[in-house]
């Protein structure tokens, strides 16, 4: 599975490159720090899923997500953000996001959410 990875912090980042790497089958095909370098990526590479922070330096994630819904890409989409609010979590799901989950303790689960997606099994085992 192709994987994008959409995450402003460079230490974050490269967690879940390796993360994403150690998955059997899966490849990271994109990195993107800001709104505009993840549009561009994702129409460029055209990823399978996507891990995607909310708080970027020029935006909101919630813009790539309705860039990739008024686009139509069926993408397995993984937020990830440091303010799991409920408002925030129902905004993402109708965009199409499979998950919602806190950066700072939801890395390892968010590879979880990509196998179970691989799988067409949106939530992880």
């Amino acid at each position: 599975m192709n994987v994008f990875i959409v995450e402003d912090s460079a230490e974050t980042r490269e967690e879940l490159v390796g993360l994403v790497a150690e998955l059997p089958g899966f490849r990271v095909v994109g990195q993107a720090a800001s709104v505009q370098e993840a549009i561009d990526g994702i129409e460029r590479t055209a990823p399978e899923a996507l891990t995607l922070d909310i708080s970027l330096p020029d935006g909101s994630g919630v813009e790539v997500l309705k860039h990739i819904r008024r686009c139509g890409a069926d993408i397995f989409i993984v937020v990830l953000t440091g303010n799991p609010y409920d408002s925030l979590r129902t905004a993402c799901t109708r965009l199409g996001a499979a998950a919602v989950l806190d950066k700072f303790d939801g890395l390892a689960q968010a590879a979880e959410m990509l196998q179970a997606g691989r799988r067409g099994n949106p939530e992880p085992r």
